[in-house]
């Protein structure tokens, strides 16, 4: 007597798992549609300035302001004037690239002051590092002493000036993997 392989029943066994694999699927990419995108502003000086136009091309959700040659003390002295805006713009997550015109002796009060000030609207500080080639030792020790997710510093080639990336556009690259991963 010759028996027949049940393929019915594989067939329907099979179309349960691909539809129950189909939710599973359906159901988890909605989940991360659904979630709140991340909001990201850019605070600083002219590094800012150079990175806020290249990263308005790499996020989708960002805000940024940037004055040339201004310091820590500097940003902090013009609160509320600099970035009035971004309370109400509620990020989730503030870039700050301030601390090369602090000059060889920052003040890491400075530092400290400005990171509970964004975690005062609810925003997590990344901090960027100053390019690879420019010296600025004491910066990096008060940036090190903020516990905060930095972004490592460029090895970007520097303009003619010594202090500026030639093109913003690959540390602007960098700056937004750290971000991604925040």
């Amino acid at each position: 007597m010759a028996r027949s392989f049940p393929w019915k029943a594989v067939a329907a066994g099979g179309a349960a798992l691909a539809a129950l694999g189909t939710a599973v699927l359906v159901g988890g990419s909605s989940k991360k549609k659904s979630a709140t995108p991340q909001r990201i502003a850019l605070i600083g000086d002219s590094y800012a300035v150079g990175l806020g136009p290249e990263l308005s091309k790499l996020l989708p959700t960002f805000q940024y302001e940037g004055h040339v040659g201004v310091s820590t003390s500097g940003w902090l002295n013009h609160t509320p004037s600099y970035a009035a805006w971004l309370p109400g713009f509620r990020p989730t997550i503030v870039i700050v690239s301030l601390g090369v015109n602090d000059g060889n002796a920052p003040d890491p009060a400075n530092y400290h002051a400005l990171v509970q000030a964004l975690h005062g609207i609810g925003a997590r500080a990344v901090w960027v590092e100053p390019p690879a080639g420019v010296s600025a030792p004491a910066v990096r020790d008060a940036i090190a002493s903020l516990g905060v997710q930095t972004v490592p510093a460029t090895q970007a080639p520097l303009a003619s000036d010594g202090l500026h990336p030639a093109s913003y556009g690959p540390w602007a690259r960098e700056v937004a993997q750290v971000v991604a991963r925040a």
